[in-house]
């Protein structure tokens, strides 16, 4: 009797020890894990970035993983667009921009540029902005 009872506790030992490696060692796998897997919040934009043809006075949505953003093309003159980029209620950049000029503003520590392509305003009309956004 004393034999078996010998027996089942070192059995007992042996899976407590095996238990407590196991897990710490599991523990330290998902801590380090965890810290290469940082995950970011980034607008949908795909490779080549977006390219678009605005009016003044028009906004476009461009949404993101956490949230989205509005662009805003307000005023058009020949020569400068005026460009606002809202988050919520917080505006992160607003710029009167020159015709090939840009603008960078961030989205969760991630940098995007809206680069002023190309202005058409017409003696009659509304003026167009095109823009890109990479």
């Amino acid at each position: 009797m004393r034999k078996i009872i010998i027996g089942v506790l070192a059995v007992a030992v042996i899976i407590g020890i095996t238990m407590f490696f196991f897990n710490k060692k599991e523990k330290n796998n998902t801590t380090s894990s965890g810290a290469k897997t940082e995950r970011t919040h980034h607008l949908n934009i795909p490779e080549g970035g977006i390219e678009s043809v605005m009016e003044a006075n028009s906004q476009k949505i461009i949404e993101g993983t956490d949230g989205s953003i509005i662009v805003f093309i307000g005023d058009i003159s020949r020569k400068k667009v005026d460009i606002t980029v809202k988050r919520d209620d917080k505006i992160l950049d607003e710029r009167i921009i020159s015709e090939h000029d840009k603008m960078t503003f961030n989205y969760d520590g991630t940098s995007y540029t809206l680069e002023v392509v190309n202005l058409k305003k017409p003696l009659l009309g509304v003026g167009k902005a095109e823009i890109t956004i990479q």
